[in-house]
């Protein structure tokens, strides 16, 4: 069964990252403004000293595809992500990207983000080949999910039970290609992320016995599901929601970016529907950290309530979540589960993930 070995060249990986630094610290420098002989030293000095060196009087500025998620950084990287990337493959649902998967067993077990998966799910390995892909485990506290594929020797990611990375430590985001998609270094050591609930979007009757809609906010996961007024949710995934408080009880267990299966009373009918939890409510506007944040791009639905994740500055987009990282040794050390800000994505560490792996596994 066919694994893959850790770099073990730790020498050529610390001189790349070395690389990687001296890239951040010419884009740092910024522009400019002022010259040598407005610092320090007499006019004659100065002029004596730019013939000698002549560096440019105008300012001097660096192009953002130098800073840390532009080509070069990620490219002195290439090595470190070399081995973990051909066990790293693409998920689509419904045809559109939605995540990043690893590969953690040759016969065909890949681990990925739960919450983005909603549909016909595809996956595309490394060298193109594309199969069908079926969950079949799902851990909700993490957001995990374990697919299958009808593949065989495939190569796999060594996850063992390593040390956590430092913080301030290097750390590559893996895909599919030969660059990371990311590079960063360790912000927050593991910890609890702490939970918080999703919103379904709907008013209920304070005065009613059951839990019955009085309003459906508009493009909330209620209305996307079709909920209407006069609707009485009597389940939530199989919970039964007798009473208002006990549905608000129910439904603050869950995360934004999870989807319940509720069991809806109309009239005469019952109907089975499927909502997603939103960490807002459309149209209302975010608090100013919330607003912040979300300035440097989309963010993951959810990013909440991880029991164990370690925090790195890489900036790592929603649909590129479910996906490895590697410390400078190519080591596996985790898995990226979600963006949570403008430079905060979190991971799970590899000592959680060694844990999980079998218990997704269905018993053969």
């Amino acid at each position: 069964m066919p694994t893959l070995i850790h770099n073990t060249n730790c020498r050529k990986a610390r001189l790349l990252a070395t690389f990687a630094v001296l890239v951040l610290v010419l884009s740092f420098l910024g522009p400019q403004t002022e010259t040598w002989a407005q610092t320090e030293g007499t006019v004659d000095d100065a002029n004596q000293y730019e013939r000698m060196l002549p560096f440019p009087e105008d300012r001097i500025t660096v192009p953002s595809w130098r800073y840390a998620g532009g080509p070069h950084v990620r490219a002195a990287f290439r090595d470190v992500v070399a081995e973990a990337s051909r066990a790293t493959v693409r998920l689509f649902v419904d045809g559109e990207p939605a995540a990043l998967g690893a590969i953690v067993d040759s016969e065909g077990w890949i681990l990925t983000k739960a919450s983005r998966l909603s549909g016909d799910i595809t996956c595309q390995l490394a060298d193109g080949t594309v199969f069908d892909a079926q969950t079949v485990g799902v851990n909700r506290d993490f957001d995990l999910a374990m697919l299958k594929i009808e593949a065989t020797q495939l190569p796999a990611l060594a996850i063992s039970e390593t040390q956590s990375p430092p913080v301030g430590s290097w750390l590559a985001s893996v895909g599919t290609g030969r660059d990371p998609i990311a590079v960063g270094v360790v912000s927050v050591p593991p910890r609890a992320i702490p939970h918080r609930f999703g919103i379904l979007g709907v008013l209920l009757d304070d005065r009613a016995e059951q839990a019955l809609v009085v309003q459906v906010f508009p493009e909330s996961g209620a209305a996307q599901a079709g909920l209407q007024v006069n609707d009485i949710i009597a389940t939530v995934d199989g919970v039964q929601t007798p009473s208002r408080e006990q549905l608000i009880r129910t439904v603050r267990t869950y995360s934004p970016g999870d989807k319940l299966k509720l069991e809806v009373k109309r009239q005469d009918e019952t109907l089975l529907v499927e909502a997603l939890l939103s960490s807002d409510l459309p149209g209302v506007h975010p608090s100013r950290d919330e607003f912040q944040n979300q300035l440097g791009g989309e963010l993951s639905q959810r990013r909440f309530g991880f029991p164990n994740a370690v925090q790195h500055d890489s900036v790592v987009e929603p649909a590129d979540c479910g996906g490895p990282i590697v410390n400078l040794d190519g080591e596996v050390v985790g898995l990226n589960i979600a963006r949570s800000g403008r430079t905060e994505t979190y991971a799970i560490p590899s000592a959680s993930l060694t844990l999980l792996i079998d218990k997704l596994k269905p018993s053969r």
